[in-house]
């Protein structure tokens, strides 16, 4: 007996949803009540695919796989040249309360590599469920509030992102390996030229991709090193005190509400050391003695002399945690960026600090 793909067997069922026009995502950030029939815990969820920026992708098939067996659509058939960690896509397919799923199945197609990639990943449940049982505290809401999408990103080599998105937060859920697939082309692209799509696609990619495909240097270690954490805190030189702030990372997940409405963790949680990507961009809301209040913006950071500058001091002293130090003249007028781990400093000359005078 032929054994099919289970991708194969659930496109039957699922393509027509899955390729449907993107619906758009819930407008409450709250989760409503639960169905009071709900056999068993469940959440409000939509799902989002997304690409890098410069490598466009297609996902032909993509279901989360709930604990009954049914399954949670990721919008397919798209054309997706997005960027790492955002989409234009979403969906909600039929009952939007849904398990945390088990599983993510995928296949797509990665146009500068001409070539199909497919997975069965197993998510981890349990993490997920608290995460979403236990959502965070909105402030400008001052409501409890929760996750609500999760977001597929697909990229070279059969790399697979996922995160869970809520307002003002977003966490990584897993980083995948998907494996080249035997797909016949024609199913997916019955009257196209696979030759010249090729041909087109690369020609309208961005020199420094187009160097990596013709150069066969095309690889994940970008996102990767994106993936990548350090042990590192923030640090004033002047006595401020942080009220609140907003950190995006490299790796396409960011903080900017606090876990519960007790603001003391959330706070500390900054200015303690803590495994943690490399940030992009960071907006730093601070009061100083006289109680005047500024906002400290770095949006963004610069990628290379940032990531670059994390390496050298971890690889320098790999045991050490590492400052990002924020220093600022006595009236908070200029301030600048070092990072110093183990007595070495680095000045951050590329991320300039923005500050404004709130009061």
């Amino acid at each position: 007996m032929l054994l099919l793909p289970t991708w194969l067997l659930r496109l039957a069922l699922l393509a027509p949803l899955a390729c449907g026009p993107a619906a758009s995502p819930p407008t409450t950030p709250t989760t409503p009540a639960m169905p009071a029939d709900a056999a068993e815990e469940k959440f409000r969820l939509y799902t989002g695919p997304c690409a890098a920026k410069g490598y466009p992708m297609t996902i032909q098939f993509g279901a989360f796989v709930r604990p009954d067996g049914k399954t949670l659509p990721v919008p397919a058939g798209h054309t997706l040249e997005g960027s790492w960690g955002r989409s234009n896509y979403a969906q909600v397919v039929g009952d939007e309360f849904q398990p945390v799923p088990l599983s993510l199945e995928i296949l797509y197609f990665s146009y500068l590599e001409d070539t199909f990639y497919e997975g069965t990943f197993a998510l981890p449940h349990e993490r997920l469920r608290q995460l979403l049982r236990t959502g965070f505290w909105g402030q400008r809401e001052r409501q409890q509030l929760t996750y609500n999408q999760l977001m597929v990103c697909v990229l070279p080599k059969g790399m697979v992102v996922v995160w869970l998105s809520g307002p003002g937060r977003r966490v990584l859920v897993g980083r995948y390996q998907g494996m080249a697939s035997a797909v016949d082309f024609r199913r997916f692209y019955a009257k196209a030229d696979r030759a010249e799509m090729f041909r087109y696609t690369l020609a309208e990619a961005p020199p420094a991709v187009q160097a990596q495909v013709r150069g066969g240097t095309l690889s994940t270690k970008q996102w990767d090193e994106y993936l990548k954490t350090y042990s590192w805190q923030v640090a004033f030189s002047q006595p401020l005190r942080l009220t609140t702030y907003q950190v995006n990372f490299l790796s396409g997940e960011y903080v900017g509400e606090p876990e519960t409405q007790d603001l003391a963790p959330y706070l500390r949680e900054l200015l303690t050391p803590q495994a943690r990507p490399v940030p992009q961009k960071l907006w730093l809301y601070v009061t100083d003695e006289a109680g005047h209040k500024y906002s400290l913006k770095v949006d963004p950071m610069d990628e290379s002399e940032t990531q670059a500058a994390f390496q050298q001091l971890h690889k320098a002293h790999p045991a050490a945690s590492i400052t990002l130090h924020v220093e600022t003249d006595k009236y908070v007028k200029a301030a600048t960026l070092v990072l110093e781990s183990g007595g070495q400093r680095i000045p951050l000359t590329k991320s300039p600090v923005r500050i404004t005078a709130l009061n």
